[in-house]
């Protein structure tokens, strides 16, 4: 690997590995999204670097009884290798075995880059990252008022100068990535979580309820 292809991996390795912190890392992806689409690469080298690099870097942190939450350190020396070389069995198998808690989380990822990469412009794309986030944050929280710094997302919406009826569609539009997001029971109220982001975007308009 160059100097220079280090320095491209390096904000995708760190991005990706927000993934795998013992936290809730949901909230994260529209910004893995963006680092992604910002890296240049294309969907089949985002994969291989993923299931080839990351995973068996960093699936460890998510078997742990308490793991890292904040901030996973990756090894470079150790990604490196595996980008330019055989994996060893241990880490084969881990690949493997991974699509079973992971699959649906990177799926997910590449789905919102691909909406991502519809708009034509930098600064598109990074409104829509800043209005994804906001949505995120409010559909999967168990109400609208238990999402932390709500204030904080209103006025981010607000920055992004887009009307109600453009957040609103692009709510529609990655609404169903979101969907495939949710755990368990949390899929019983989608249209809750529904009803809670097009409040937030109402909230941003100064809609009244």
């Amino acid at each position: 690997m160059t100097p220079e292809e280090l320095e491209r991996r390096k904000p995708v390795w760190d991005a990706m590995s927000d993934v795998f912190l013992d936290t809730e890392t949901r909230w994260s992806m529209p910004y893995v999204a963006h680092v992604l689409v910002q890296s240049g690469y294309d969907a089949e080298q985002l994969d291989a670097i993923w299931w080839r690099e990351i995973v068996p870097e960093c699936a460890w942190n998510l078997l742990q009884v308490a793991g890292e939450w904040a901030l996973l350190v990756v090894d470079e020396d150790a990604l490196t290798a595996r980008a330019d070389g055989e994996l060893p069995l241990l880490e084969r198998m881990m690949g493997v075995a991974a699509p079973l808690f992971l699959g649906r989380q990177w799926q997910a990822i590449l789905a919102l880059r691909e909406g991502l990469l519809t708009l034509p412009t930098a600064g598109e794309r990074a409104a829509r990252t800043t209005m994804w986030t906001a949505f995120v944050h409010a559909y999967l929280e168990p109400s609208l008022e238990q999402v932390l710094f709500l204030d904080k997302y209103v006025e981010s919406l607000r920055a992004t100068g887009a009307s109600e009826a453009a957040l609103l569609a692009a709510f529609e539009q990655v609404r169903p990535t979101l969907n495939v997001l949710l755990i368990g029971s949390e899929r019983h109220d989608e249209e809750r979580r529904a009803r809670d982001v097009r409040t937030l975007i109402a909230r941003t308009a100064g809609t009244p309820p």
